[in-house]
C-alpha cells in the first residue's frame, strides 16, 4: 500500500530547505522577549522601586523578604496565561503585538528605557491555503484515507484565531509516494539497526519516526541519507505524555489531536538560516 503526503507543513520533506521562506521583520526587546528575560526585567523593575521605598538603612535583607511578601503565584500565573493566550508566531502582527506589550510593562514597572530593536530574519511558513495533510493510496492511485488538514483546537480554544496549520519550518515542498518504514526515532542507530539486523533498505521509502531523543531536523538528515523519499513525524503518547495527567486545557499531557510544530533545518550554530551562528542584522 502507497502513502502520499501532501504538500507544505507537518509531514517533513528530507530534501531541503522549503522555499516558502520570506524574509520577514522580528521584533525584539532589546534585551530579549523571551520569558525568563521578561521575568528578570520584572525583578529589576521591581527592585527598583523597592529601595526607593526602602530607608537609608534598609539591608538586602529586608527587601528580600519584602519581594517574597510580595511575590504572588496567581500573578505569575496570570503574566503566563496573557502570554499564551493567543498564538504570536515569529514575524505576525500578533508577536508584534505581545512584544510592545511587555514594553509596556517594563516602562510601568519602572525600567528607565526599554527599545523595540527589528531585526530581518528568514522565516519559514505553512501554506494555508494547501496545509499539509496524509493519505493512503489503493492500487488503482485513489486515496482512501487522508488525515484532517488542520488541528482540533482544544476546550475553551475554539474562538482562538489565526492558529497555524501544523507543519514543521524549513521543509520542502513536494508529494512523495512510496512505501511506509517505521525506523523508532530516526537516530543513525535506528537506521543501521534495520539495514544490518533486519535486511530493511530505507532508500526510495516513506519512514515513520516517533519524536523525542534526538532533534527532530536531525531524523530529517538521517532519513534523507538513508535515501528516504519523505519523512512522518508523530508524537508517542509513551513519550509525550505523563502518566496520571490530564490532556490540556485541564493539565499539561499533548492531547490526542495535538500536533508539534517546529523546524527542522540543521544550522552550524544558531540563528538565522541565511547567517548561521551570527545575529540576523
Amino acid at each position: 500500500m502507497w502513502t502520499s503526503l501532501g504538500t507544505a507543513s507537518e509531514p517533513t520533506y528530507p530534501t531541503g530547505a522549503s522555499s516558502c521562506g520570506s524574509k520577514s521583520r522580528f521584533w525584539v526587546l532589546a534585551g530579549g522577549a523571551a520569558l525568563g528575560v521578561f521575568l528578570l526585567g520584572f525583578l529589576i523593575g521591581w527592585l527598583s522601586n523597592s529601595a526607593d521605598q526602602l530607608p537609608a538603612t534598609g539591608s538586602t535583607e529586608k527587601m528580600k523578604k519584602s519581594f517574597m511578601v510580595e511575590l504572588n503565584a496567581e500573578n505569575i500565573k496570570q503574566f503566563l496565561r496573557n502570554f499564551t493566550r493567543r498564538p504570536h508566531l515569529a514575524g505576525t502582527p500578533e508577536n508584534l503585538c505581545l512584544a510592545e506589550q511587555i514594553r509596556a510593562q517594563w516602562e510601568e514597572f519602572g525600567l528607565d528605557s526599554v527599545q523595540l530593536a527589528p531585526y530581518e530574519v528568514l522565516l519559514s511558513y505553512p501554506n494555508e491555503t494547501n496545509p499539509n495533510y496524509i493519505s493512503i493510496v489503493d492500487e488503482q492511485g485513489q486515496e482512501i484515507f487522508n488525515t484532517s488538514l488542520f488541528e482540533e483546537p482544544p476546550p475553551g480554544y475554539k474562538d482562538i484565531g489565526d492558529i497555524v496549520p501544523p507543519y514543521n519550518s524549513f521543509s520542502a515542498q513536494g508529494t512523495p509516494e512510496g512505501d511506509l518504514v517505521y525506523v523508532n526515532y530516526g537516530s543513525i542507530e535506528d537506521f543501521h539497526r534495520l539495514e544490518r539486523d533486519m535486511g530493511i533498505n530505507c532508500s526510495g521509502k516513506i519512514v515513520i519516526a516517533r519524536y523525542g531523543k534526538i532533534f527532530r531536523g536531525n531524523k530529517v538528515k538521517n532519513a534523507e541519507l538513508a535515501g528516504a523519499k519523505g519523512v512522518i513525524l508523530y508524537s508517542d503518547p509513551a513519550d509525550s505524555c505523563a502518566p496520571g495527567v490530564e490532556p490540556f486545557p485541564v493539565g499539561w499531557n499533548l492531547p490526542g489531536g495535538g500536533v508539534q510544530r517546529g523546524n527542522v533545518i540543521i544550522l552550524n550554530g544558531a540563528g538565522d538560516a541565511l547567517t548561521p551562528g551570527y545575529p540576523a542584522k
